[in-house]
């Protein structure tokens, strides 16, 4: 949150790449910009976690939380992941996306898995208006509202009869960014860039109706407000994210490779927390693929066995903490074919020329194991939402 996901964008991502590929209607010009974007000279990139140095961690301020409407080419989300008491998943974003030959496109997703139900739904939405303060907005169908102290989110979403969402999502301890929070590309920083700030738990309470059957969605889970500052394909290749969840500790990553005009760096950033208190930021971390398999569909190499690591340090006493859960695929949620809404003749050019975006989500039962300081390893078990996309 593809802004993914993807914490993608954009993730979900989904959640990172509806803001090129969804709208089509490219004209001659930009479909050469684009390619010839990809012949560009490498230059340098600003890492937000090199610019902070020893200073990884940052609050997130109710500044951070505001909507900004990036101009140009840009998309901002804000995405809460949540995992329900009853053993259900389910995600629901808002996106402000900017394409600067068009007017700005607002959409909403959603997705609910659970009880025998996997669904998706991604509608666009008009009449978006943003408080005095910028720190909450409103569609035609859809509304997120911060309250005054900048600690809990009230989501409500409708659409027809098919879904009806309301929940309040609270903050648990504090948010979290790294340094500035902002990854800049270009010589001289003006080329984009990736900014992402997390709630890392909060405290769900609410319903979703699917189709007419109610679902307590009581749990915790995680917020993202992201923005990608430049078309989704100039930024990375390949993204990482996930979202584990359990009563007793919480894990948190996003991780994406750049694409190989910015050097193909892996740029990752997490979090761990452990009751209820946010232990440290991490950016030594890792989602490692053990085993692949070939998708003929897509022609990408997709994990059968995954291993995630986390590294870093506590931000109370500066022990060292690690952390790792590993997990098979066997049980894939979702796979999604992010050009699958464009024309075919148009579909193949795009993914000739430029990219071939898909996103493979899963939600399993896992164990993390973590270890702080000198203290023994223990052995956490929760709920794992992962997500690993492929642009090309």
């Amino acid at each position: 949150m593809v802004t993914r996901t993807t914490f993608d964008t954009l993730h979900s991502f989904e959640n990172h790449f509806f803001e090129f590929f969804f709208y089509y209607q490219i004209d001659y010009f930009l479909f050469l910009s684009i390619i010839f974007s990809k012949m560009a000279d490498e230059v340098n990139i600003y890492i937000a976690s090199e610019m902070a140095k020893e200073n990884l961690y940052s609050e997130v301020t109710p500044k951070d939380l505001e909507w900004t409407l990036a101009s140009g080419s840009s998309t901002e989300t804000q995405t809460f992941y949540l995992s329900t008491n009853e053993g259900h998943f389910a995600f629901v974003q808002m996106i402000h996306s900017n394409i600067s030959l068009w007017n700005p496109t607002i959409q909403f997703t959603s997705r609910f898995f659970g009880a025998g139900i996997n669904t998706f739904k991604s509608v666009n939405m008009s009449n978006f208006k943003l408080s005095p303060d910028r720190r909450s907005a409103t569609a035609d169908n859809m509304s997120i509202a911060l309250n005054p102290e900048c600690d809990k989110y009230s989501v409500q979403l409708t659409h027809e009869k098919e879904l009806l969402v309301v929940f309040d999502f609270e903050r648990i301890d504090r948010g979290f960014k790294i340094g500035g929070g902002k990854t800049y590309f270009g010589k001289d920083k003006s080329a984009g860039f990736v900014e992402h700030k997390f709630w890392p738990k909060g405290k769900v309470s609410g319903t979703i109706v699917v189709d007419g059957k109610a679902f307590d969605v009581s749990g915790s889970g995680l917020f993202v407000h992201a923005i990608q500052g430049m078309r989704p394909h100039l930024i990375a290749s390949r993204w990482n994210f996930l979202n584990f969840q359990s009563k007793s500790a919480s894990l948190a990553m996003c991780e994406f490779e750049t694409t190989p005009q910015y050097g193909s760096i892996k740029i990752n950033q997490g979090s761990l927390m452990v009751g209820n208190k946010l232990i440290g930021v991490s950016v030594r971390n890792q989602a490692n693929f053990i085993t692949t398999v070939l998708d003929p569909d897509t022609g990408y190499n997709i994990p059968e066995k995954i291993l995630y690591t986390w590294e870093g340090s506590t931000l109370d006493t500066g022990e060292n903490f690690k952390a790792r859960m590993e997990f098979d695929t066997a049980v894939l949620m979702d796979k999604i074919d992010v050009l699958n809404e464009i024309p075919y003749f148009l579909k193949k050019i795009v993914q000739a020329f430029v990219a071939k975006p898909y996103v493979y989500q899963w939600f399993n039962d896992t164990i993390a194991y973590i270890k702080i300081g000198d203290k023994d390893e223990f052995a956490v078990p929760g709920k794992l939402f992962s997500e690993a996309t492929f642009i090309y």
